[in-house]
């Protein structure tokens, strides 16, 4: 009902409708809805269900695959996942997880070959000194030889003594848990006393020692062991001077070691800081004489645990193998 003013004056139209058609249409849309949706949300969550299993069957696979395979398989084997093709997520991520297991075997590879050398180091020594011990025993009745014998055993125990220390000291770099006693250390000073130390050892070469007195933030028995490191190797392969260098560089307290010897190996540069890695062959003068090729390995642990860098290269003031190593400075003093 709805008034209306007409000219005649108001009047009300009055209109009317059966709303049982509506009622009854409403009341079936909702039994339509009723029976049809279950339906309806079945059907779409079963196609869900069916595209998704189809769209990460890959990823079950690869999560079988996985399961299958053990580190064993890995480093010796080479087993790798399959991986999808195309460029979406599932593949990416089979090509992640390949690429891990790739680092797996390399490290794998690495770990190997470390103990494998170490092995050869250890059993030269226990060789020889299970050989001098045998000797002492069998020579009882002459005091000379049975010295002599002890003597070399002797030696052969501080070699086993130095490389089980190395070993220990790359350990421990690997678990970040070098222990420093860090402290302002004069770098001038602490090259001399270690050079005075290895001269005293003899020696046909000349080690000089040559710089500035600079401060620097290390631990002073760390510092030796890197200094002396550094002098065997340099000693062993110069021809006949090795000069010490210490200066501040760019904030920093720079030592170099430089000799006049035939300096690296082209193809051992990439890799000198390698555990057990050796240029004897190519740089010594004494064959087979070199050591365990943990030294230069030492060196850039021990660096490194002092927050500071080494870098070797050939040529330098000598003309032979160079090797500088900076640590932080607390300043110079003139």
């Amino acid at each position: 009902a709805r008034p209306v003013r007409l000219p005649s004056g108001p009047v009300i139209i009055v209109a009317g409708t059966n709303r049982e058609i509506e009622v009854e249409g409403q009341r079936k849309l909702a039994v339509a809805l009723a029976v049809m949706a279950p339906l309806l949300i079945g059907a779409i969550a079963g196609g869900g269900w069916v595209l998704a299993g189809a769209a990460l069957h890959p990823v079950g696979r690869m999560t079988e695959e996985a399961d299958a395979v053990s580190l064993a398989s890995v480093a010796e084997a080479g087993r790798r996942l399959a991986q999808p093709p195309g460029d979406d997520e599932i593949a990416r991520l089979g090509r992640t997880l390949n690429a891990m297991l790739d680092r797996i075997e390399a490290s794998f590879a690495r770990e190997r070959a470390f103990v494998d050398d170490a092995s050869h180091e250890l059993r030269t020594p226990l060789a020889i000194l299970r050989g001098e011990l045998e000797l002492a025993l069998a020579e009882t009745h002459d005091p000379a030889a049975v010295e002599r014998a002890l003597r070399s055993g002797l030696e052969e125990a501080e070699r086993l003594s130095r490389l089980a220390d190395d070993l220990l000291v790359l350990a421990r770099s690997q678990a970040g848990d070098i222990p420093l006693s860090v402290r302002e250390v004069d770098l001038l000073d602490a090259a001399r006393r270690v050079v005075a130390r290895v001269a005293a050892g003899g020696g046909g070469v000349r080690v000089e020692v040559r710089g500035e007195a600079v401060a620097g933030l290390v631990d002073p028995d760390r510092l030796d062991q890197v200094l002396l490191n550094l002098l065997a190797n340099a000693r062993r392969f110069a021809g006949a001077v090795v000069v010490v260098s210490v200066r501040a560089v760019e904030g920093e307290a720079e030592v170099e070691v430089a000799d006049d010897g035939p300096g690296f190996p082209a193809q051992l540069l990439p890799g000198v800081f390698d555990r057990f890695s050796r240029g004897d062959q190519a740089r010594g003068r004494e064959a087979g004489g070199g050591g365990a090729g943990l030294g230069l390995s030492i060196v850039a642990a021990l660096v490194q645990a002092h927050h500071g860098t080494v870098e070797v290269m050939n040529g330098g003031v000598l003309g032979g193998a160079v090797v500088r190593v900076r640590v932080p400075a607390v300043g110079v003093r003139v």
